[in-house]
């Protein structure tokens, strides 16, 4: 019998046949003759060094290639105990091939170390169910785990061979928090694109290296990302598998940077998902942009899309959803009360209120360029007195009234003579604010105990009485929307508070705003998180109001100023109110109160929106749901507008919400006699697909007031990412479903133990052992229970170089890896981390081996190269389990991607009689064939000549059970393409709002070329795994 390497082809190899070039093993996907003996083959890689690379070979240059042909699969005797090869091969080749297109059903449920819950499963679920591309647009309120949603729907893109390359992008503070995330309970590493990292990898690759090439899963900043200049043309030149970008509502803005690089890796992308807790910025036409993103095709009206166009593209939830609540019971705390504390304003305070209310807001002019000017300047004020200056010392400059050098500063001395006059009624008026600033600033500085504004002195007293100071645990965070403030709070609260010593101070107390550099913000939201950091006070900016996880170790929140906006103040309390919390947080907000005629203080509009935030929390569980707008930025021009048309507070406040609160209160939330714009803004896509009556209700939204920035000197930077941690996982709740769980799983074929957990452990253990013997490694392995540590290999220590360098460096990791396979103990682990008061990092010392870890790969990727190229191992089994010899075999049907649409595992005996037997391998047909871990190994091996002969004919009848098959991949697969070619094309024939021809003609043909692409193609795979035959 001719040798596997030996058969060269006589023409073009068809699609579906295995060929070897260059020493690897590639699958053809196309071939064609291009000139007279010279064929071009487009091939996928199939072996292990170059699985999933896409390549073109010209005869010409690389020689005809090796046809390897399973029917000359060399049969060899597995030699080693109880058949360990064999069985660490069969399972290699179960994990390193993709799940097919055809499985939707869930298969790493029990792989992550995560408790289970299935609200969080539904986006995977419901991404994995487009018959096209994975994308989704996650919408799930402040607090309910996106990222945990994000981790668990790209493990399963993983597991499918969609998930090869990743590219993450996040608001820059939370870059670390989300690969934190990903890698100790997903096991999936990203490398972290920040400041530093990309320095650190300037260094180590080639100059003028693409690094998204040399890097398959990135986490970079969308900042950093942005900046065309400098990445532009090298994400132009790369194809992604999954793209995810996180806070996916400020990319609203068309032409914006953020927008158009969006709009690029959309078109470059298979799966993409975009998570935002506030999807919807109340202009439909915006909303629909982004829905386009993920389907060109999917909404035909942008003003005006039907629910049914939407629903398998988004999904929503809020913390009052029926699955999302009962899922919830004592995971996370029950939310506090939001009170008030009053704050009676003091002499000097009160003459600014008085000149604010005499020159600013008795009178405000509606008509002017700036009218909303004096209430930019009210809420300077009731922020502090440092934040007046710093807008009347701006607006002097902005009407040619700088202030002079030696006078610019509020700690500089009063300006005196002419130049503290003018004979225009504004700038005068702003001179005098910024000398009363100076007053206050003078009597700060003066005054006994350093406290001479109301504020400071109420924040003081409520933080002594919390117990926040030198050697007490409890930690607070304070928000503020100016730098200014934060500036100032963070200079005078240390020594307030009882920290004496200066570094004391300087370690119990940080600000983090937007002046603060990305590294720095991950550091203080880091050590904010340990028990064992000396961080007691968090002072900082609305940045991150949208984005970082404070409520490990906090729940005290304290609004220093309010935002006149009802998703701000939402998404300030998220910080702390999240999944994971387990005390009751508490939110409390300083009101300066004033006696001043016609005053606005805090009693004016703040308190009534912190009272009105907590209201729709406890009814809706989202503010989105109710708002007239959903941008914060919009929201305080609409209330500072209704203001200025001298509404009476209570009706500016209450005109932010379109919706009646109490009314609701009694009901089930938002039903389907709402228009879409509200429904998307509550629960969504949890259901069936709706089916749309003609005349829906309109959904549009449009004529909503345009972004407006209000003052230039205010926190507003895209901060945020929603990416809560998950509390310890408990024994009972470990990858378990739940008894009326609806979401559908599979339990994938295993070689070593039934349970996956235990499995893991099996054949890592297994494989270590053998590969000890086989490569000669001194692994110095220890095994104690369920935790496993050895030295670092330097080819496994490569794969872990994109962790950060001082995790891997502090954990000494590439020197030796310290593993555990237990749930509970890798929890512990992250709890040791975040409460010991000798840890310095959230980084755990022991970490989980989940299904995707790189270890496994590692063990698996080592055990496919030893077992060799077109060979099977021959096993014997009890007589009584196997009578006559069995082959098993692998079928594959692929498409044009490679990637397998349907794949077959068989077990094919009784080869001498007529009609063989064909059976589907089974975890019941492995314990019937006596395949397992006790299985004995005593038996004398037969001869391979007797066997040789069944290969061929084992072949033929997977071929031929192949082809029934193909049926199924047909219905299953091909039809919902087709039938969604046949809607691109329709598409491409109607004229659409938003859509040139051209646009929709390049739309339409990606699209197209898309969905033929992944259609069943070519020649189905087969492969000979393993013989079993009778024991002697």
């Amino acid at each position: 019998m001719p040798d596997a390497a030996s058969d060269l082809p006589s023409g073009p190899p068809p699609a579906g046949t295995v060929i070897e070039v260059r020493d690897e093993e590639w699958l053809v996907r196309s071939s064609s003759q291009v000139r007279a003996g010279e064929i071009l083959i487009e091939a996928v890689g199939a072996s292990e060094l170059v699985r999933g690379h896409r390549a073109r070979f010209l005869t010409s240059l690389d020689g005809m290639p090796r046809v390897l042909r399973p029917e000359n699969t060399r049969l060899v005797h597995d030699t080693s105990e109880g058949f360990r090869l064999s069985r660490l091969f069969l399972e290699a080749v179960l994990r390193k091939t993709p799940l097919p297109q055809i499985e939707r059903r869930l298969a790493l449920t029990k792989g992550f170390l995560l408790d289970r819950m299935d609200y969080q499963l539904r986006p995977a679920q419901k991404a994995l169910e487009n018959p096209l591309r994975p994308r989704l647009l996650i919408g799930d309120v402040v607090g309910l785990g996106k990222t945990l949603e994000i981790g668990i729907l790209l493990g399963e893109l993983i597991r499918r061979g969609r998930g090869e390359r990743i590219l993450v992008v996040t608001p820059a503070p939370v870059l670390e928090q989300f690969q934190h995330e990903m890698w100790t309970r997903f096991s999936l590493p990203l490398v972290r694109l920040d400041s530093v990292g990309i320095s650190r990898i300037e260094r180590k690759i080639p100059v003028g290296r693409n690094p998204f090439t040399y890097y398959k899963r990135v986490i970079i900043s969308m900042d950093t990302l942005k900046n065309a200049k400098r990445y532009g043309a090298w994400l132009k030149g790369i194809e992604w598998d999954a793209v995810v970008i996180d806070e996916s509502h400020n990319l609203i803005n068309r032409g914006s940077d953020r927008r158009v690089l969006a709009e690029l890796l959309a078109k470059q992308t298979d799966a993409l998902i975009l998570a935002s807790a506030t999807p919807h910025n109340g202009v439909m036409r915006d909303f629909t942009g982004l829905v386009r993103l993920l389907d060109p095709i999917a909404v035909k009206d942008e003003k005006n899309p039907k629910a049914s166009e939407l629903h398998h593209l988004m999904l929503r939830r809020t913390k009052v959803s029926k699955e999302v609540a009962k899922a919830l019971t004592g995971s996370w705390a029950p939310r506090g009360e939001s009170k008030p504390i009053p704050c009676t304003a003091g002499e000097l305070e009160e003459r600014v209120f008085a000149e604010l209310s005499d020159s600013w807001l008795r009178n405000p002019d509606p008509h002017g360029a700036d009218h909303l000017f004096p209430y930019v300047l009210l809420k300077s004020f009731l922020s502090s007195h440092r934040a007046l200056f710093a807008t009347a010392r701006k607006k002097l400059a902005g009407l040619g009234h700088a202030l002079p050098d030696g006078h610019k500063n509020v700690t500089d001395p009063p300006l005196t003579g002419a130049e503290a006059h003018s004979a225009v009624p504004e700038v005068a008026s702003l001179l005098q604010l910024t000398e009363l600033a100076r007053e206050i600033e003078q009597a700060s500085a003066s005054a006994p105990g350093g406290v001479a504004t109301a504020k400071l002195a109420a924040l003081v007293t409520y933080l002594r009485q919390i117990n926040v100071g030198p050697g007490s645990p409890t930690r607070a965070v304070v928000f503020s929307e100016r730098r200014e403030t934060l500036n100032w709070l963070g200079t005078v609260l240390p020594a307030l508070l009882g920290w004496k010593k200066p570094k004391d101070g300087e370690d119990a107390v940080k600000v983090m705003h937007s002046e603060v550099s990305d590294t720095v913000q991950m550091d203080y939201v880091d050590e904010f998180a340990r028990a064992g950091s000396d961080v007691r006070l968090l002072l900082t900016g609305d940045g991150a109001s949208e984005g970082v996880n404070l409520h490990r170790q906090c729940h005290h929140l304290v609004h220093w100023d309010l935002p006149w906006s009802l998703i701000r103040v939402e998404q300030r309390n998220g910080r702390i109110d999240r999944y994971g919390q387990t005390e009751n947080p508490e939110f409390r907000a300083l009101i300066l109160r004033s006696e001043v005629e016609g005053a606005l203080d805090d009693r004016t509009v703040a308190e009534k929106v912190l009272a009105r935030e907590a209201r729709v929390h406890e009814v809706l569980g989202a503010v989105e749901a109710t708002t007239k707008e959903d941008d914060w930025s919009k929201e305080e021009r609409r209330v500072m507008e209704a203001l200025l048309r001298d509404a009476p507070p209570e009706e500016a406040v209450a005109d932010l919400q379109a919706v009646d609160v109490d009314a609701l209160a009694e009901g089930d939330g938002l039903g389907d006699e709402f228009p879409v714009a509200r429904r998307t803004m509550s629960e969504f896509g949890t259901g069936p697909a709706p089916v749309e009556p003609e005349g829906d209700v309109p959904g549009s939204e449009e004529g909503f007031a345009a972004d407006f920035d209000f003052d230039l000197d205010l926190d507003l930077d895209d901060y945020g990412s929603n990416a809560p941690e998950e509390p310890a996982p408990t024994q009972d709740g470990l990858g378990s479903a739940t008894e009326d769980s609806d979401i559908p799983t599979v339990d994938e074929l295993r070689l070593f133990d039934a349970a996956p957990e235990r499995n893991r452990l099996l054949y890592v253990r297994t494989g270590l052992e053998e590969l000890a013997k086989l490569e000669s490694l001194r692994l110095d392995t220890a095994f104690v229970g369920t935790d496993l540590s050895f030295d670092t290999p330097e080819d496994l220590a490569d794969r872990l170089d994109v962790l950060p360098p001082s995790y891997l460096r502090d954990q000494n990791i590439t020197r030796r890896m310290k593993l555990t396979f237990s749930c509970e103990d890798a929890a512990d682990s992250l709890k040791r981390a975040r409460e010991d008061s000798n840890s310095s990092s959230l980084w755990p010392d022991a970490h989980y081996v989940g299904e995707l870890h790189p270890v496994v790969e590692w063990i698996t990727d080592k055990v496919l190269v030893h077992v060799g190229r077109q060979q099977a191992q021959v096993l014997q089994v009890d007589p009584q389990c196997a009578p006559t010899p069995v082959v098993l075999t692998q079928g594959v049907w692929s498409n044009a991607e490679g990637r397998p649409t349907l794949v077959a595992w068989l077990a094919i005996d009784r080869l001498d009689e007529p009609e063989p037997r064909v059976r589907e391998l089974t975890p019941e047909l492995l314990a019937e064939l006596g395949i397992g871990p006790d299985m004995p190994d005593h038996y004398t091996p037969g001869s391979l000549e007797d066997l040789r002969p069944l290969v061929p004919k084992a072949v033929a009848e997977t071929r031929r059970a192949l082809v029934g098959l193909r049926e199924i991949a047909d219905r299953e697969v091909d039809a919902p393409l087709r039938a969604y070619e046949k809607q691109v094309g329709d598409w491409r024939q109607e004229l659409l709002p938003g859509f040139t021809r051209s646009t929709r003609d390049e739309a339409a043909d990606r699209l197209a070329e898309a969905a033929a692409r992944l259609r069943t193609s070519g020649d189905p795979m087969v492969r000979v795994l393993a013989v079993l035959e009778p024991g002697a």
